[in-house]
């Protein structure tokens, strides 16, 4: 006869947001290293569906604890839980979690339970203390986020902030370094407090733009000092590859040509991809070792909380045949209903939708799961759920996600194109025969008018020094707007940009300053924007494919003074506003092996008359 559930709850009111304690409490890693809990060895076994089942082994008391962790549970930011099933120890079955109440303005109650399964009845009373510690832990840690989210206590975590500590003089050399190359002191001060104060892996995973958006600073300025930082021998530069399923990243390359493989894989969604350079491939940095000495391999606590998916607004694993049933209360938009074994299925939520409850099924179709969803794609804010798996074999996971998964992700896509990266990491390039590939990419190139008859009438040198200082000028001006010069081909120049908008604003601004400052050559630019390769050419990390052979294209047609676009290039609304003022002029090209001509605009950086075409 089996031993009874021995249930613990407790709870308490908190005198902070709902919002900001959730945040804390479901970064699990860190809330299980803060409680005391030792670290954990996780493996992971495929399952046929789709997915993989997590075995995770530690040691307690002296005793080796083997266990099966299932995917955590919630409902963001009012609920989460974990079940796990032990192979050994005092314990079979523990199921761990938080609900999270509004509590009167700016307060919440928390309430923390556990359901303990005894592995018999001798263990009983060892399990309720499993449990009631388990259930203290957490509550406890909510007493020390509240301390910090209220001012009184100086960090979230004090039992492990500021270890091991930093040097302080090789500090004080890195931020002197760091401040003579141009950062503020207000945003070195922010770093030299992250650098002393923070947790381990606060300061072995930095990512620049989360560190922005916390400091209240721009997220361009955050991460060229960050980059400044890597010359002062402050930080280290690390790139990451992230599952497009989970958002979980695999171990750090040091440098970029470390990334010899071009296919990787996720082992907890068991799912394989190309490694794209503006999704999948994050820039962070790292502490120097001299600086602060952590250990970039720190132990791992847990890895499946919701705090490491921030994206996922629910989730819900799916046994056999159960049903599970949450009220659901969403902002308007776009959403992806998502499942290791199920792929995934876009869905609208709107206001104005019918009411009704959502139903989800997970099916088996053709050898593989199908997300079923009823009544369509487009559902109301607010509803009841009903989720359901049909397939067999272990649990299944369906996750309900926003679409603002890269939202502080420093893309390798974003950090290249700088002209700051590309001025100080010109090394960083690819190994030879890899490339990657690129959703989107905003390809600019410019050519000189006048070149040839300046060399003729003054000379080479003169010249020579003039198309030099022609370069720095669009370093420059580029770089302003987030770009960078990929190569120079004799007095032409190759940029590239994250945001085709932005490039779009750099030549404009180009054109404007040549010719309010009198610029020796007319300069000819030529945009476009679409997919490509990374790869590394001689030596150089460098762009391939049919966006690049277009944006040279269009620069051919330009007359001096202009910038030519696609058409296309306006269906970005960012673009239609940018170039609704300005002087264009509408043409066709044709282009070798098509018979579809290209529609071009011809952009004037001056707006147009009164009565203007």
């Amino acid at each position: 006869m089996a031993a009874d559930v021995i249930r613990v709850e407790r709870e308490e009111r908190f005198e902070v947001p709902r919002e900001a304690l959730w945040s804390l409490v479901t970064d699990t890693d860190r809330l299980n290293r803060e409680v005391g809990l030792p670290p954990v060895r996780f493996s992971f076994l495929p399952n046929e569906w789709g997915g993989s089942t997590m075995q995770a082994e530690t040691r307690i008391a002296g005793l080796t604890l083997r266990y099966r962790e299932e995917p955590y549970r919630w409902v963001r930011p009012g609920e989460f839980s974990v079940r796990r099933v032990f192979r050994s120890g005092p314990v079979a079955e523990l199921v761990l979690g938080m609900r999270f109440e509004p509590d009167g303005p700016g307060a919440t109650r928390a309430v923390a339970y556990t359901d303990a399964t005894p592995m018999n009845f001798v263990a009983g009373p060892l399990t309720r203390t499993v449990a009631g510690s388990a259930v203290n832990g957490l509550l406890g840690a909510c007493r020390s986020f509240e301390a910090f989210l209220r001012g009184s206590a100086p960090t979230a975590y004090p039992r492990h902030s500021a270890r091991p500590p930093a040097d302080a003089e090789r500090l004080g050399r890195a931020m002197a370094a760091l401040t003579g190359r141009g950062v503020d002191a207000g945003l070195a001060a922010h770093l030299t407090e992250l650098i002393t104060e923070a947790p381990v892996e606060d300061v072995v995973n930095i990512r620049p733009f989360a560190l922005a958006d916390r400091w209240g600073r721009a997220r361009q300025e955050v991460l060229q000092a960050c980059l400044l930082g890597v010359r002062a021998r402050l930080l280290e530069l690390r790139w990451r590859v992230l599952c497009p399923a989970c958002r979980g990243a695999g171990d750090p390359f040091p440098r970029l040509s470390d990334m010899a493989s071009q296919e990787a894989h996720c082992p907890s969604c068991d799912i394989r991809f190309g490694p794209e350079f503006d999704r999948s491939v994050e820039v962070c940095f790292s502490v120097a070792p001299e600086v602060r000495p952590v250990q970039t391999g720190e132990a791992t606590y847990c890895i499946g909380g919701p705090g490491a998916a921030p994206h996922v607004v629910a989730q819900w694993p799916l046994a056999g045949e159960e049903e599970r049933v949450d009220s659901l209360a969403l902002p308007p938009g776009r959403y992806t209903l998502r499942s290791p074994q199920g792929g995934s299925v876009e869905i609208e939520l709107r206001d104005d939708a019918p009411a009704g409850d959502v139903t989800v099924t997970l099916r088996q179709h053709e050898r593989r799961g199908r997300i079923d969803l009823c009544p369509g794609p487009r559902l109301p804010t607010r509803a009841r759920w009903r989720l359901r798996s049909a397939l067999p074999g272990p649990a299944a996971v369906l996750r309900l996600e926003t679409p603002g998964w890269m939202a502080d992700v420093a893309t390798a896509a974003q950090v290249t194109s700088l002209q700051a990266f590309r001025d100080a990491f010109g090394s960083e390039v690819l190994s030879p025969g890899v490339d990657l590939a690129v959703r989107q990419i905003a390809i600019l190139f410019s050519d000189l008018r006048g070149s040839t008859l300046l060399y003729r009438t003054r000379g080479d040198a003169p010249s020579y020094a003039a198309v030099r200082d022609h370069f720095q000028f669009l370093r420059g001006t580029l770089g302003a707007h987030g770009g960078g010069v990929v190569k120079t081909i004799g007095d032409a120049v190759m940029a590239a940009f994250p945001d085709a908008d932005e490039a779009l604003a750099a030549a404009l601004e180009v054109q404007r300053l040549a010719a309010a400052d009198s610029h020796p050559f007319v300069i000819k630019l030529g945009l476009h924007a679409g997919p490509a390769l990374a790869v590394n050419a001689n030596g150089v990390l460098d762009y391939f494919g049919q966006t690049v052979n277009l944006a040279s294209r269009f620069q051919a047609q330009s007359v001096g003074g202009d910038v030519v676009v696609a058409e296309s290039l306006a269906e970005d609304p960012r673009v239609t506003a940018r170039i609704a003022p300005l002087r264009q002029e509408r043409f066709s090209l044709s282009l070798p092996g098509t018979d579809e001509p290209a529609l071009l605009i011809r952009l004037w950086p001056q707006k147009r008359d009164a009565g203007g075409g």
